[in-house]
């Protein structure tokens, strides 16, 4: 069984995050389901879902607790605390920022998840507008100079997961392995050649079905 949105995860409507949290959760959740009943992939991959969200969950709780205990608060100092320093720091450039990415939850990322290298952060990238988009696949980004070995190393993840795997050549800097919920899973530079796509490839194992070679 598995839970989500407010049935797993009840907080103050302060930032407005119920609705944007319980659709992160599908989206995090139905990719992982999806490769189960296809028979790509096992319950390793399914318990994730609570690695990586559950420390999401955790940063939105402190967030709306913060908010209605800063904006609900009784105490006539910390009123006007409050209203002096919120429109003051409101107008800085960091503080906007970083205010729209934690209420947008666009800043969410899964750093420290056993299915990821790296920061875990959104791919944004033009590249996925419109077309295909990722249609519930991971998408092998390769630059598309690359060196004869990485293309035909890139070639062979591709072949032998072709029903999940997607090799994209692209005008990119880095060989990237993004998820199908558009989350980066592992990305390294161009430079790093066959070494990169041999880390995309060990760590598509331990999510997946694929065999080693």
């Amino acid at each position: 069984m598995f839970i989500a949105g407010d049935a797993a995860h009840i907080h103050s409507p302060f930032g407005g995050q119920g609705m944007n949290t319980g659709l992160h959760d599908a989206w995090n959740l139905v990719w992982k389901l999806d490769l189960v009943v296809r028979g790509h992939a096992d319950q390793r991959l399914l318990q994730t879902y609570t690695e990586e969200r559950l420390p999401v969950i955790k940063q939105v709780i402190e967030t709306t607790h913060f908010l209605t205990k800063a904006m609900g608060t009784p105490n006539r100092l910390a009123q006007v605390l409050r209203n002096a320093v919120i429109p003051m720091v409101s107008r800085l450039a960091p503080f906007q920022h970083a205010f729209v990415q934690r209420l947008s939850e666009l800043g969410v990322a899964y750093r420290g998840s056993p299915i990821v290298e790296g920061a875990g952060e959104r791919y944004f990238d033009d590249s996925l507008r419109g077309g295909a988009g990722i249609r519930s696949r991971f998408l092998l980004m390769l630059h598309e100079d690359a060196d004869l070995c990485s293309k035909e190393a890139a070639r062979q993840i591709s072949e032998s997961l072709g029903d999940i795997v997607e090799l994209r050549l692209h005008n990119t800097h880095h060989t990237t392995l993004v998820r199908p919920d558009g989350y980066v899973a592992f990305s390294a530079p161009n430079s790093n050649g066959t070494a990169a796509l041999e880390s995309a490839r060990s760590l598509l194992e331990r999510q997946t079905t694929l065999s080693p070679q």
